[in-house]
């Protein structure tokens, strides 16, 4: 079994490329790692020695050529795409020709919760690549995220004491730990049979960012204060875990940022719980872990 997953120098397949390493699941040959560049292949050889210059298929998602060659032998694509990107769309569309025009066996797409928010540029890019896969004739299987919990750089608001809030710190919202999202990723793609056609709704806890900073508070015995931030401000680089690029991720980011403020996308936690077989990470559970307590 051969695995590409897409995006693999950024967090989210990051975190499944880990989740399929560390539980020794998958042999480190049966990963095909698609990247952009030499230097982002050279940096995850780094971070896993046990990979090969042949794990590693270099390329872009519109461009034609590279795709063939990436998706060669290939059984299951694992997409996580690029957000706040005019070419979104494009760019998964291509992708899912790619596999077919493959014979590719499976294909996983990391979406977003409510894709149906068409609102959002983020959410309505991954509308059009969902619907473009569930009409492939691919088997499928669509998972869809809410806001990740990693979000929020922990380590930074316990040294500084302050929770920034680029939306309203008392909407509510629904956040998901990646480590959750790296485990159904990684059952997904070990058993894509029993998956196949399913979307899943991936919620782990709704909250807003004044029960984040007490949940914080509580777990690094410190207080810590929710500042927010004026959407303006939020839109530079560096105020938010997104960059953007250019006049379409700056309204993209903006929408969404309005949108939140405005209603939040709060979601239920089921479905994490069924597929998991436990309870889904709680910000306490994470806040714990990750402060080693």
């Amino acid at each position: 079994m051969t695995i590409l997953i897409t995006g693999a120098s950024g967090r989210t397949s990051g975190f499944v490329i880990r989740a399929l390493l560390e539980s020794k699941s998958v042999a480190p040959s049966e990963l095909r790692l698609f990247v952009r560049s030499q230097a982002s292949a050279d940096k995850l050889k780094q971070q896993y020695p046990q990979l090969t210059n042949a794990s590693f298929a270099l390329g872009d998602y519109l461009e034609a050529s590279t795709l063939g060659p990436a998706m060669k032998g290939v059984d299951i694509v694992f997409h996580n795409g690029p957000a706040f990107n005019a070419l979104e769309s494009a760019m998964g569309i291509a992708l899912i020709d790619a596999a077919k025009t493959a014979g590719v066996k499976h294909f996983v797409y990391c979406s977003v919760l409510f894709p149906v928010l068409t609102k959002l540029l983020n959410h309505k890019a991954k509308f059009y690549v969902e619907e473009h896969l569930i009409e492939s004739g691919l088997n499928y299987t669509i998972l869809q995220p809410t806001s990740l919990m990693q979000n929020v750089n922990l380590e930074r608001v316990v040294s500084t004491g302050v929770l920034p809030a680029a939306y309203s710190t008392t909407t509510l919202q629904g956040y998901l730990d990646l480590e959750d999202l790296a485990a159904v990723a990684r059952l997904v793609l070990l058993d894509p049979a029993t998956h196949n056609r399913a979307r899943y709704e991936l919620v782990g806890e709704n909250c807003t960012f004044v029960d984040v900073a007490r949940y914080i508070s509580e777990q690094a015995g410190k207080e810590i204060k929710v500042e927010p931030i004026l959407r303006d401000q939020a839109l530079r680089k560096g105020a938010t875990h997104v960059t953007v690029a250019g006049d379409y991720g700056a309204e993209g980011l903006d929408r969404m940022l309005y949108y939140y403020d405005k209603r939040g996308i709060p979601g239920n936690s089921n479905t994490v719980k069924w597929l998991l077989g436990r309870e889904a990470t709680t910000w306490p559970g994470r806040i714990r872990r990750d402060l080693g307590k």
